[in-house]
């Protein structure tokens, strides 16, 4: 089953410093859907280390849950958020995009 849209659970706004999660969940994909996450409509990848463009910023991201976790946030982690859920059934189903204020 393809996955449905997916829902991104993003607070409009976080404390710069403190441990902020965002969640990602779709219900209805078999198998169970991958998640990306997308910042200013860029994909961050799982190393936030291994792009230039999120070396400054400090957090996990975990596929399987669809979590990513910001320890700490900082004032750069602003931005425009939305998820991605895919299997290998149908194409990719993208959540709104939720702002983010640090």
């Amino acid at each position: 089953v393809p996955p449905s849209k997916p829902v991104a659970h993003v607070p409009s706004s976080a404390t710069i410093g403190r441990r902020v999660v965002l969640r990602c969940s779709e219900a209805e994909g078999s198998p169970p859907p991958s998640f990306r996450w997308y910042k200013d409509r860029a994909l961050m990848p799982t190393d936030p280390k291994s792009s230039p463009a999120f070396r400054n910023s400090s957090y996990t991201l975990d596929p399987a849950t669809g979590e990513l976790v910001f320890q700490p946030l900082r004032g750069t982690d602003s931005g425009d958020y939305h998820c991605e859920a895919a299997n290998n059934v149908g194409a990719p189903q993208q959540s709104d995009v939720v702002r983010m204020e640090a």
